[in-house]
């Protein structure tokens, strides 16, 4: 059969893959956003000010908050993907 050519169920069951892997891919570029503030305080403290070692850990901090949960959601997705795949691939005859 050509790939082209699925049947309804095998069309469900690729959607549900591809929505799956659509939202792990959110959740990666979701912590994109938190990587670049840690650039951003890298660059404002080390470079910008030598001496405000403090403030770039300040701003490491701060950073690291926010990003814990965007990286635990990531973290989620993976797990939940990879469930989905390993429980799919038991119930095949």
């Amino acid at each position: 059969m050509s790939k082209l050519q699925m049947d309804a169920r095998e069309k469900l069951d690729l959607l549900a893959y591809l929505e799956a892997i659509l939202g792990t891919v959110k959740s990666l570029h979701a912590t994109l956003g938190p990587l670049m503030a840690d650039v951003a305080a890298i660059r404002n403290s080390v470079f910008d000010n030598d001496e405000e070692l403090a403030f770039y850990r300040n701003s490491l901090k701060n950073a690291a908050a926010t990003a814990r949960p965007m990286v635990d959601e990531a973290l989620r997705s993976y797990d939940d993907l990879i469930d989905e795949i390993v429980s799919s691939q038991r119930w095949e005859n």
